[in-house]
């Protein structure tokens, strides 16, 4: 077996690929389906269409002036130390912001800080993966950047919407008469820190099962291959979910959440903790983890939950810990080797990459007009390749 270094990527000629290529729409014999991506979904085509120009392409050439100084500090002891400290320092540095602005309690400038977290993450770690790649064939999507920002406000918007769903289902008064229980057994007295962490691992419980369930159930599997469709792994696309996704989550984790419920300033701070976790889920770093991947759902271990071979891509499923998957046996990571960087659908080669096309895809009752055959033999063949460290 032929070791493959994913840090410098031996498919060199990936690097002088365009610096951003539409994305891949339907295919054509979804007649129907094509149809309402083109027309229907106008309106996503044409912020793709004016992301592709304004966000992505400005973006990536600013980006790929940091490429001859990745090259200079690669296998040096600065990178060595950095890769090292890079996720400790950024656990560390969360939790104490988060303490600070929640310590007056939740307000509008706490809400505000949470909603620029995502921007002041890309200014952070856009740079980082350019400095520091995992994959140098991941610095280099298609349009995927306007439609994971899309996906961001998606997101927001049914979320928003799920909760009014919830009160429709008079959920809401259910959670309201369980709340005053969660806030009893909830153990106040244990330092702030500790109660994020507590809340942030049970929570994980709970979206452990539902993540298995989106793997193993053919129905479920529909929507969240919209997740697993992205064909390279950065620090922005852990958001991309379908809507229905979105919607039966905030329905599977409202009642239970509403026994563990602790104070909101702990809440506040545990979304704060899970979205730097779930950053460096995604990240295209090449950061030296160790024994935090065994506590944590990060890193290599979510890499090789995007495999393209089911065998291998159904583990890992932790949202923040990777404890619950030790616990329960889907555990994987194989001791002295590393993960490819061939991830997506690996029986679907021709599963859309636009906004509206993934809105749509879930739906057509066919699956297997994404598949083709010949490709299935490829991924088959390299999807065990796994490099030695």
């Amino acid at each position: 077996m032929t070791a493959i270094n994913p840090t410098t990527n031996t498919v060199k000629h990936l690097e002088s690929d365009p610096l951003a290529r539409a994305n891949k729409s339907l295919p054509t014999h979804v007649e129907l389906g094509r149809w309402i991506e083109k027309w229907i979904g106008l309106p996503f085509n044409a912020i793709e269409f004016i992301g592709l120009y304004c966000v992505t392409r400005p973006s990536q050439q600013l980006l790929a002036s940091l490429d001859a100084l990745s090259h200079k500090i690669e296998g040096t002891l600065f990178k060595d130390i950095f890769s090292r400290v890079l996720f400790p320092a950024t656990l560390i540095i969360t939790m104490v912001i988060g303490l600070a602005l929640a310590r007056d309690g939740v307000s509008l400038q706490s809400v505000s800080a949470l909603s620029l977290v995502l921007i002041i993450y890309g200014l952070i770690f856009a740079p980082l993966e350019r400095l520091f790649p995992y994959s140098r064939k991941w610095l280099h999507g298609e349009n995927d950047l306007s439609v994971d920002i899309m996906m961001f406000f998606s997101g927001i918007v049914w979320g928003v919407l799920s909760k009014f769903l919830l009160s429709l289902l008079f959920i809401t008064s259910l959670i309201a008469w369980l709340e005053p229980y969660g806030h009893q057994i909830w153990p106040v007295s244990l330092p702030a820190a500790i109660q994020v962490l507590l809340f942030v691992l049970l929570k994980d419980f709970f979206r452990y099962w539902y993540h298995r369930a989106l793997h193993e159930i053919p129905f479920l599997w529909r929507w969240h291959a919209v997740h697993h469709s992205a064909h390279r792994l950065y620090w922005l696309n852990g958001v991309r979910a379908h809507p229905m996704e979105i919607l039966i989550q905030t329905l599977v984790y409202a009642i239970p959440l509403a026994l563990l419920q602790p104070p909101a300033e702990v809440a506040l701070v545990a979304v704060f903790m899970a979205l730097s976790i779930g950053i460096f889920q995604h990240a295209n770093i090449d950061a030296k983890l160790g024994f935090w991947e065994y506590i944590f759902s990060i890193g290599d271990n979510h890499r090789y939950h995007h495999y393209p071979n089911k065998e291998v891509g159904d583990s890992n499923y932790g949202g923040e810990f990777i404890v619950w998957d030790i616990v329960f046996g889907t555990f994987h990571k194989p001791k002295g080797k590393r993960p490819i960087d061939a991830i997506g659908l690996g029986g679907s080669p021709d599963y859309p990459q636009t906004m509206a096309g993934l809105m749509i895809a879930p739906f057509i009752a066919d699956q297997s007009l994404f598949s083709r055959k010949e490709n299935s033999v490829t991924v088959a063949a390299n999807v065990n390749e796994s490099s030695t460290i």
